[in-house]
């Protein structure tokens, strides 16, 4: 499966794609967010794994620019309620602040809302990356209140 915006294409992954986000992975800036590296060969692998599932409920693609690996993104409807499904992503550093998230979120709030019937987006990031708070408020997602590490927010479609 593919979503196309103007300057971007979200894929489904192959195995192959794993290095790619490893690399970005370790930069120090990236890690600001996460107290380790995540394993991207585990999530390349669900994610692979989720792109062959019938009826499929989860979507995790890579995020590509000019062919090149940028990031990755999803939206799943897995453990949510009817109508609900949880979004993410995540970029390499160096593609930061060039609008490249927000066109990303954008295609998949749509396809959430038009292909698979969503109503109801949530998203979380840490409560430390307020880059990520900024994105998720110009999408139109509100902050939901919470005293844990995390910053929920979410998304009415209807």
């Amino acid at each position: 499966m593919k979503l196309t915006t103007a300057r971007l294409v979200l894929r489904d992954p192959s195995p192959a794609d794993a290095v790619a986000l490893a690399a970005y992975q370790d930069d120090p800036r990236y890690l600001e967010h996460y107290p380790e590296p995540p394993d991207s060969d585990a999530i390349i692998a669900t994610a692979c794994r989720w792109a062959r599932e019938a009826p499929r409920v989860n979507f995790q693609f890579i995020v590509t620019c000019d062919g090149a690996v940028i990031g990755c993104a999803g939206v799943r409807r897995a453990g949510h309620a009817p109508g609900a499904a949880d979004l993410g992503i995540e970029l390499a550093p160096a593609q930061w602040g060039a609008g490249f998230a927000r066109e990303a979120l954008a295609a998949l709030i749509e396809f959430a809302r038009i292909e698979l019937g969503v109503d109801r987006l949530l998203a979380e990031t840490t409560a430390t990356n307020t880059r990520a708070h900024r994105l998720m408020q110009r999408l139109g997602f509100r902050r939901v209140p919470t005293t844990g590490p995390e910053a929920p927010f979410e998304l009415a479609l209807a």
